[in-house]
């Protein structure tokens, strides 16, 4: 432990006369101590995702500058965000990155890379009243891959998720309706559009950071699909 010699902290902080305590800290006569706290147990925030090929990140972009240009009212997406989530785990500690990367392995290990097709612009719940504005994913073994990375996970207390497992790109989010008519036809325009395929080879664990200009993604590890190498 380390210790601060506090002397006018031989009170309780709010000017008692017995010794003071706070929670996960104690002091004892004019002598504070403060516990070491291992980095394990520190609290990050964790997702599962699959990165897309670079040139139809490029092409997305290239849509996401087109829907700027009309000027709704949508936080975008950044290009180093557009990544197709298997999973969000919230908060985890440090020391559970490794038995999770583990179970990752474990349920990918069976499995062959693929390709998916990126196709189509959307919202949820709907474009009528629009939240999230993405562009849609499909592929024989995404449903598989999400299933997998679910069953795996479930051993180290992470429930499955409730609501169903949609592929998507999220290219932003919807503050409010404010100039959503010119956005809609855009949308419109794009709603079949194909903007190319990806190889599926490897899912990565992430870190998100979230901070004033937004989140920055940080990769914890990654596996790789069946015998593809990395």
């Amino acid at each position: 432990m380390r210790c601060w010699a506090l002397p006018s902290l031989s009170q309780d902080l709010s000017g008692g006369k017995r010794k003071g305590r706070i929670p996960g800290f104690f002091i004892h006569h004019s002598v504070f101590i403060i516990p070491h706290f291992s980095e394990d147990l520190l609290l990050i925030r964790a997702f599962i995702a699959v990165n897309l090929a670079a040139p139809v990140i490029e092409e997305i972009a290239k849509v996401r500058s087109t829907l700027q240009d009309v000027q709704g009212d949508i936080r975008w997406t950044r290009s180093e965000g557009l990544h197709l989530t298997l999973k969000f785990l919230g908060d985890i500690a440090r020391n559970q990155v490794e038995p999770i990367l583990a179970a990752m392995g474990e349920a990918m290990r069976e499995r062959q890379p693929f390709h998916i097709l990126v196709q189509g612009l959307g919202a949820f719940p709907n474009l009528r009243r629009p939240r999230v504005l993405w562009a849609g994913l499909s592929g024989e073994g995404l449903q598989e891959m999400s299933v997998a990375i679910e069953t795996a996970l479930m051993p180290l207390d992470f429930p499955p998720e409730e609501r169903e497992f949609t592929p998507h790109l999220t290219l932003g989010r919807v503050r409010s309706l404010r100039g959503w008519d010119r956005v809609l036809a855009v949308v419109k325009g794009y709603e079949h559009a194909r903007f190319g395929e990806s190889m599926v080879e490897q899912v990565t664990l992430y870190q998100s950071e979230l901070r004033p200009d937004g989140a920055v993604y940080s990769p914890l590890g990654s596996v790789p699909l069946g015998n593809s190498s990395l």
